[in-house]
């Protein structure tokens, strides 16, 4: 039974069990099942302090994943800066609601294996998480 929750999520229109479908069926599109993954939603000062203990870094960041995934079966916690999903959204010219939806698939895609390291890499997920965005807005739509 696979589980997805949402803590200290800001509201948005996008109904959360229509992310969860696109999801999983990302997932199994890999050949992976979703045992569980926890999104936290917090404030950057709670975020910075997470990139200095956990990750030695000294900068602000918009998500931290800890992957602890096995055999296929997704397993994780995922930290998302609200304050920096803000910043990026209009630094990207994107809504709110899609750049957390882009953020929700980041964490995804890593623990599914993909990197974002090289420039070729970061090109690749640009575009795998866009297409799920346009899924999730699509399914919203479809369904409403």
């Amino acid at each position: 039974m696979s589980k997805v929750d949402f803590i200290s999520c800001p509201p948005f229109s996008f109904k959360k069990e229509k992310i969860i479908r696109v999801l999983k069926k990302y997932a199994e599109d890999e050949g992976y099942s979703i045992k569980k993954i926890q999104y936290n939603f917090l404030e950057k000062p709670s975020m910075l302090k997470m990139n200095k203990s956990y990750l030695g870094h000294d900068s602000h960041t918009d998500i931290i994943t800890f992957d602890y995934s096995e055999n296929m079966s997704i397993n994780a916690e995922v930290y998302i800066s609200i304050d920096m999903m803000k910043e990026n959204a209009k630094k990207f010219k994107q809504s709110i609601e899609n750049e957390m939806v882009r953020l929700i698939s980041h964490a995804l895609f890593h623990c599914m294996g993909h990197s974002d390291k090289s420039k070729l890499e970061k090109e690749k997920m640009r575009i795998m998480e866009e297409k799920f965005i346009n899924d999730v807005s699509r399914e919203t739509i479809t369904n409403v």
